[in-house]
């Protein structure tokens, strides 16, 4: 099934375009050149660990950080969204109470507020990448731009809810498995894609993105979408394109067979 008038190709990192230690997709960079396509990234990662993946790919295009709360050009951010600083503060003091540990962004400095095993292996990717705050003081933290809050609790479900219902500018959606995220609800990654698209004066239809989870579902709603074998079910519903899984280089054999 040719794919004609494809003239980008935008992707999730983790699950999608890495397998599962992190490494890039081995057939990716060929694939591209042969295809002569260009890729991007679309990432619920923040700037500071997407930089390996954007220098191995040599990346000169835009690309979109923290579940689209941010879209980068180099080492400068051209578009953000963060959270709203008086709703941010009753989210937070909602987590605190219910005791539940989380991580907030800004693009320098990530602030923690109690422990998760989850959260700390997050916390080591970014040693020596960025500022780690430990037991952030919410007073302090809200006076900042916060693009994400990344949470993780046995009852997060219950407290998204909780969440929500107090909300009217900001999201909490679950993310990647038992990972949940807050953000600005305008800072999705379909929203943002559409900034992008706008900014490289491409049209949606000649684009094809690739993704595995929750945060994929807005993405592949203004793009036709290609989900990997080991991506979640729900997502797997609303692809146009099903491909081989992140550890067998989904994303690479779908473009070699289909562009």
């Amino acid at each position: 099934m040719p794919l004609k008038n494809i003239k980008l190709i935008v992707a999730d990192l983790d699950g999608t375009l890495l397998h599962d230690d992190k490494s890039l997709d081995q057939n990716i960079k060929s694939v591209l050149i042969e295809k002569n396509v260009p890729l991007t990234f679309v990432s619920g990662r923040n700037v500071h660990i997407i930089q390996d993946y954007i220098k191995e790919l040599n990346i000169t295009l835009p690309y979109i950080t923290n579940n689209g709360a941010n879209m980068f050009l180099g080492d400068t951010c051209i578009y953000e969204c963060p959270i709203d600083s008086s709703e941010l503060k009753t989210c937070l003091n909602i987590l605190v109470a219910n005791k539940v540990a989380f991580l907030a962004y800004t693009n320098q400095t990530i602030y923690s507020v109690g422990s998760q095993d989850g959260l700390d292996e997050f916390k080591k990717r970014l040693i020596g990448k960025c500022k780690i705050v430990e037991d952030a003081n919410i007073a302090d933290i809200v006076r900042e731009s916060i693009f994400k809050v990344v949470m993780i609790h046995p009852n997060m479900e219950k407290i998204k809810n909780q969440l929500n219902s107090v909300c009217d500018k900001t999201l909490c959606m679950q993310s990647e498995g038992i990972i949940y995220t807050l953000t600005n609800k305008d800072s999705t990654k379909g929203k943002t894609l559409l900034k992008l698209l706008k900014y490289l004066d491409m049209e949606p239809s000649s684009v094809l993105a690739f993704g595995d989870n929750y945060n994929d579902i807005s993405m592949f709603e203004v793009v036709e979408g290609v989900a990997v074998e080991n991506a979640q079910d729900r997502l797997k519903e609303v692809a146009k394109y099903l491909t081989k899984s992140n550890e067998d280089d989904g994303v690479s054999y779908f473009i070699q067979k289909n562009l």
